[in-house]
């Protein structure tokens, strides 16, 4: 996507303020494009290597080589998140039935990854049209998105989306969301002007907009994990790679010599020279005798090792192991000898870390998203959802399940936890559908009991009964 440049964005209908305000962010879009194009890039495997020149030949160094260790480094981490919703007790204000109609367990996964390739990723909630959901959750990147972040209030003062295509007619779509209306603009494809569509009064005040933001400063938003160190490493490794592919298209076939024989010998029974590629793969060398009657030597030179290329790859790859924190092993080095389940673990240890920080943080972002979504259906937010701080996280350390029943048991006898709380169902790593249908099966249980009890009672009375 392609913002368009500032003097184009041309309005009608538009106050000054909501001009001003498109003119920021649509500048700010701009200057973001390139570098969140260049992680998206990295992400991907399609970025373009620079080569030194050196070593590798001009006409081969279109080559194409990737290495995915960008994607790894991302992918290793977001794996990790998997969110099962909010917190729910005995009232959980009904955000389970949102997190289900929206698909949350899938789709949050798509603002994680973009908070963790990008630095920051952006979840709108609105209505739903018909045949959607509402509230309806949508993800966006930011390279259509983007907003004016307060740092006291730690929401957005005005977010800005810009989408291309349409119809011949209209070359994209601008939206301004605000604390308490929506504007809707499309852009002319005759003068790229923008036109006033619509105004949407909500009145949330709050923008319906939340940007979740991965390891943020004081100076920065947010942070990607395809750090410039993980891209230098990157580009190293799809060199070395490279020079590694030349070097086997040389040396598949040993480089031969032959001594005391003219160029006269390599020629074929058609009186045309043989070409180098048929001198080296031919099968049967038949070179006669010198004008001396001296036979001629030939042999071949010891064909160089890949082995220097494949041991930079794994210096890089360890490198860029720990820059990530994740485990070599992950990168596709292993050792002679399998790791113990502690060794694991330790080698996990920083990963799993980094897991659980970037739970707390995105824990904060559903937050505000549940808060939205409960002011779009409701028109506002019950008292008792100021309590509702937890988010239900799958466990990032990923116990076995032999452990985590280990554990369940011990505090269950303990008197630690209750064996059918919530709490214990999710140490257990269940996920929310097998939570639900064990409280289902739970009251059908229980009512089967009542109704056993019940009939035996009728019993016993008919039974008195006919006695007296």
């Amino acid at each position: 996507m392609t913002v368009a440049p500032v003097p184009l964005l041309m309005l009608t209908s538009a106050s000054d303020d909501e001009q001003r305000l498109i003119d920021q962010m649509a500048y700010r879009l701009g200057m973001l494009e390139a570098s969140n194009r260049l992680k998206l890039a990295y992400y991907e495997g399609t970025q373009t290597v620079e080569q030194l020149g050196i070593a590798i030949p001009p006409n081969l160094s279109n080559v194409r080589t990737v290495v995915g260790w960008g994607g790894s480094v991302v992918d290793v981490l977001e794996e990790r998140l998997d969110w099962f919703g909010w917190a729910s007790d005995a009232d959980d204000f009904g955000l389970g039935g949102i997190y289900a109609d929206n698909e949350l367990d899938v789709e949050s996964s798509r603002a994680h990854l973009d908070a963790l390739i990008y630095g920051t990723g952006f979840v709108v909630v609105g209505s739903g049209a018909e045949d959607e959901p509402s509230p309806l959750v949508t993800m966006h990147s930011p390279l259509g998105l983007t907003g004016l972040y307060n740092a006291r209030t730690r929401r957005l003062d005005a977010a800005l989306a810009v989408t291309n295509g349409g119809s011949p007619d209209v070359s994209g779509q601008v939206t301004l969301y605000l604390p308490n209306q929506t504007v809707y603009f499309e852009r002319r494809a005759v003068n790229n002007q923008l036109v006033l569509v619509e105004r949407d009064e909500h009145g949330l005040g709050r923008v319906p907009v939340v940007q979740f933001e991965n390891r943020a400063r004081n100076d920065v938003v947010g942070r990607s994990e395809i750090t410039p160190a993980v891209r230098s490493y990157t580009d190293q490794a799809v060199r070395t790679m490279l020079a590694m592919e030349i070097h086997r298209e040389f040396y598949q076939a040993p480089q031969r010599y032959a001594l005391g024989v003219e160029p006269s010998d390599f020629v074929g029974p058609d009186g045309v020279a043989r070409s180098g590629w048929e001198t080296i793969m031919g099968r049967v060398w038949a070179i006669g005798r010198n004008e001396d009657g001296e036979l001629p030597q030939v042999g071949q030179f010891t064909p160089a090792s890949p082995t220097p290329y494949l041991e930079q790859v794994k210096g890089l790859a360890q490198l860029l192991a720990a820059e990530a924190g994740i485990p070599s092993a992950y990168l596709g080095f292993q050792t002679d000898n399998p790791a113990s389940a502690d060794a694991i673990r330790a080698g996990e240890a920083r990963l799993v870390k980094r897991a659980e920080r970037r739970q707390a943080t995105f824990a904060r972002s559903w937050l505000e998203v549940g808060r939205l979504a409960l002011l779009v259906r409701d028109g506002e937010v019950p008292d008792g959802f100021t309590g509702l701080s937890a988010m239900n996280w799958r466990d990032a350390a990923t116990p076995t399940r032999a452990a985590a029943a280990d554990e369940a048991t011990k505090l269950i006898a303990s008197g630690v936890l209750p064996a059918d709380s919530t709490v214990t169902y999710n140490r257990l790593g269940l996920s929310p559908t097998e939570q639900r249908q064990l409280a289902a099966d739970k009251r059908r249980a229980n009512g089967a009991g009542v109704l056993q009890v019940l009939q035996e009672a009728a019993a016993q009375q008919v039974a008195a009964d006919a006695g007296a």
